[in-house]
């Protein structure tokens, strides 16, 4: 059951991040692109992962009825999240093929990060920790966002990558700011990480973090070099999908310091 849980929260993710960061990177980096394409691929990619999330826990559960699964997406905090996901999805899906409003548009993306920020240890273990969470997953759509636009993009110039520059450091110092509040909220003690499964996979993930980090300094250096553009890109977006991979395993390993969640959690009342 938790592989698939992983597997689903890696497609949510990962539409998601295609849906926040394209609309991003068409708003602020490269107007015009990616494609509409790239982001309903997004937003398919979304709904897809927030179905097999509610389908795979009603099933454990053994709700296999329609009045069962519209219970559970409206009455349940982890079905409501899966359903503000979608809505925010299809809200911020709208806004960029109708041309809202810059201002406008943040509005479905916060709404659409805030649902997706409600699966897993996000939503089970209060606001404040379901706020860091949603930042941490808009600065890492941002970042891939902005990785995959300029992979892409026709022309990859020093300009583009001089703009992107400060918004990438931007991410990662909220990437960092977040992620170390969130390590303390689910982990407890920095030094016990090793002795638990949640403390050992965050390592992984720490450590592929950290070569995420060198491959956007070699990108860096490629622009200034003028080649191995594309490669170093490549290889700096390869990264953050493992990155996101590694994260879709964590959120279905129980923390250390809130224990297995139940079932009884889960249920509709």
């Amino acid at each position: 059951m938790l592989p698939a849980l992983a597997a689903a929260g890696f497609l949510t993710a990962l539409g998601t991040l295609l849906l926040v960061g394209g609309t991003f990177a068409r708003r602020v980096l490269t107007p015009t692109h990616p494609r509409p394409g790239l982001l309903a691929l997004g937003f398919a990619l979304l709904v897809l992962g927030a179905g097999l999330e509610v389908g795979w826990t009603l099933n454990d559960l053994g709700f296999l009825t329609l009045p069962d699964a519209l219970a559970y997406v409206t009455t349940t905090a982890p079905g409501r999240a899966a359903l503000t996901t979608v809505m925010g999805g299809a809200l911020l899906l709208a806004a960029e093929l109708s041309g809202w409003p810059g201002w406008l548009a943040v509005l479905p993306g916060a709404v659409l990060l805030w649902g997706v920020a409600g699966a897993g240890h996000g939503g089970s273990h209060g606001p404040g920790t379901r706020v860091l969470t949603a930042l941490h997953l808009g600065a890492m759509g941002v970042w891939v966002g902005g990785a995959l636009a300029l992979l892409t993009v026709a022309a990859p110039t020093p300009a583009l990558a001089r703009r992107f520059t400060p918004v990438a450091v931007t991410c990662v110092a909220l990437l960092s700011g977040t992620g170390l509040l969130l390590t303390l909220r689910h982990a407890g003690n920095l030094l016990a990480l090793p002795d638990s499964l949640y403390g050992q996979t965050l390592l992984v993930k720490l450590g592929v973090a950290a070569l995420t980090l060198l491959a956007a300094v070699l990108v860096r250096r490629a622009f200034a070099r003028g080649r191995g553009v594309r490669r170093t890109l490549a290889l700096e977006t390869l990264l953050l999908l493992a990155v996101l991979g590694v994260s879709a395993a964590l959120g279905t390993t129980p923390p250390p310091t809130h224990g297995e969640h139940t079932q009884a959690a889960l249920a509709p009342p």
